[in-house]
């Protein structure tokens, strides 16, 4: 048992969040119940000890248990974290398997004589660009919930140590798009029904994905003026 990474406190104060977690599954789960009263009653024979050595060693052979579960956490019947992000984390992982379509390249940045030949083509490539990077995050965004966002941070904050760095940098990485997006709403927008949401979110989505077809119209006008031009 590797206690040796986190203090006893830490440990401790993991096993109330496993305990609350097991609290929400007790009245359909009988090892939910058996396993949080098990845990409650380790943990109240710490606070109720007069001994200080006695406490001691309580408070080892709690830690021990709380370790030992965690280590076998996907046996218990816990919402684990991140375990509802895994649709989510598998859409990001295929996206991961190639490259980033729209990552900026060092030499785009020097491009004023590529521009001046191109403009109309420069003109739709920014706005597919800009637009399909704010409907990926605002898809991905959309997949979740505000409330599962928020717990899974509050895993990280309060657990961090004894969470993989996958497991946190989704979160983050998630919670970072969520920041990106809230930048965007309008204050009059904060209080709506949750039907005008989906509405202003397709709204939206669309919107996007229209600004792209008019500018691809444009584009297509353009060209096709410019040979006929040279055809007289």
């Amino acid at each position: 048992m590797e206690q040796s990474k986190h203090s006893e406190e830490e440990i401790l104060r993991l096993g109330k969040k496993l305990i609350k977690e097991l609290e929400l599954v007790y009245t359909v789960n009988t090892l939910a119940r058996w396993l949080g009263h098990y845990l409650a009653e380790l943990m109240n024979n710490i606070d109720n000890c007069e001994s200080e050595e006695k406490k001691s060693e309580l408070q080892k052979e709690c830690c021990n248990v709380i370790l030992e579960l965690w280590e076998k956490r996907e046996r218990i019947p816990i919402e684990k974290p991140t375990e509802k992000l895994k649709p989510i984390i598998d859409i990001i992982s295929l996206l991961k398997k190639n490259e980033h379509p729209f990552i900026r390249h060092r030499f785009l940045n020097n491009n004023n004589g590529l521009r001046n030949k191109n403009s109309n083509w420069f003109s739709f490539l920014e706005i597919v660009k800009n637009n399909s990077e704010r409907i990926y995050r605002k898809s991905l965004i959309s997949m979740i919930s505000e409330e599962l966002l928020e717990k899974d941070k509050e895993w990280i904050e309060e657990h961090g140590s004894f969470l993989s760095d996958d497991e946190k940098s989704v979160v983050e990485y998630l919670a970072s798009i969520k920041e990106i997006e809230i930048s965007f709403i309008d204050d009059s927008e904060k209080e709506i029904t949750e039907k005008d949401k989906v509405e202003n979110l397709f709204n939206e989505l669309e919107g996007q994905i229209n600004e792209q077809k008019q500018e691809l119209l444009k584009l297509k006008k353009s060209m096709l003026h410019n040979l006929k031009s040279k055809s007289k």
